[in-house]
């Protein structure tokens, strides 16, 4: 055994002199060797415009870097050819992040994107397919990065820092003072056509909305009988505090209340089953509309404040339900 290792060894040495004659070879095999690649997190926290000095807190949970375990990254870049590749990173139980491939290049500027979710398409410039989930509890943050270098420059080190590519939405819900003298009794409240795919450019870090729409459940079950005071009267629609709606950034344009709400398609409003009395005497039961207009913008979290008065709730159309 001793005698094949050094033979080995001399046959390696012997092999390791021819190349260094021929500067080219040193070069392809350099090409096809492994080159190792060290990855590195950070993540810009989702802005709430309400309280932007406050640390964010829907169905689903908010992913920050101290709780992402692994995402997918994408690359690209040109030799001779353009080339592609994905690979998975993964952190380990010290924190540290492992790739599961290597650095394809050691000349050429490689473009690499990194993301929690979706589908990487490479042309004609590259983008991610997301879509939301319509179970709220079967939602997932979206995480974005991109970066790009070559492999002397960045001296095989990249690093992310991962912006949250959806809007996250809290809703509440009370009933307005001018229904102090009525109770209002909800048992289902919905948000209906909103879009929920869309194409997140990497390039430009803005999204171009699908045509694709659903509806979200805020709630279902036990009658709740809201309050209108000021202060304690607002209702958490979601499961906690930490728990957030995600959308796809868009601009919803509210239902006019003039049109038949079967029309409405591409229009957006609360949706409520509700009953309405006063003393003992039943007003309304049934299912009522609230037209709803906003602009989600991606990387914030928005608390949507529903406030239920006489001007707002709707029979479709042109109906208010109590206008006295």
């Amino acid at each position: 055994m001793k005698t094949i290792k050094l033979m080995t060894l001399m046959l390696a040495a012997m092999g390791m002199a021819a190349c260094s004659n021929d500067d080219n070879d040193i070069i392809d095999n350099a090409q096809e060797q492994p080159l190792p690649l060290t990855i590195t997190v950070t993540e810009n926290p989702l802005q709430n415009p309400d309280a932007p000095a406050q640390a964010p807190g829907t169905r689903a949970v908010v992913t920050t870097t101290s709780t992402l375990s692994k995402f997918t990254l994408d690359y690209q870049y040109f030799y001779g050819e353009s080339m592609y590749g994905v690979m998975t990173v993964s952190k380990d139980g010290d924190g540290k992040w492992t790739a599961s491939g290597t650095w394809p290049s050691t000349t050429s500027e490689v473009s690499w994107y990194a993301h929690t979710d979706g589908d990487f398409i490479s042309q004609p410039t590259p983008y991610l397919y997301f879509s939301v989930e319509e179970q709220a509890n079967s939602q997932k943050d979206l995480l974005v990065a991109n970066t790009s270098g070559t492999k002397s420059r960045t001296g095989g080190n990249l690093h992310f820092t991962f912006d949250h590519a959806c809007t996250a939405l809290k809703f509440y819900v009370k009933k307005s003072t001018n229904l102090d003298d009525y109770t209002l009794t909800v048992t289902s409240i919905m948000l209906r056509n909103i879009i929920k795919q869309g194409n997140y450019d990497f390039a430009s870090a803005l999204w171009v909305p699908g045509t694709t729409r659903t509806d979200y459940t805020l709630y279902s079950g036990s009658g709740k009988t809201l309050s209108s005071n000021s202060e304690t009267g607002w209702t958490l629609l979601n499961d906690s505090e930490d728990d957030y709606l995600f959308m796809i950034p868009q601009t919803l344009t509210a239902w006019d209340g003039s049109t038949d709400i079967a029309a409405a398609t591409t229009q957006t409003y609360i949706q409520l089953d509700c009953t309405i009395t006063k003393n003992s005497d039943n007003v309304f039961s049934g299912t009522a509309y609230i037209p709803f207009g906003a602009t989600l913008s991606a990387g914030y979290q928005y608390n949507v404040k529903i406030n239920i008065g006489k001007n707002s709730l709707y029979r479709s159309p042109n109906t208010l339900i109590i206008n006295n």
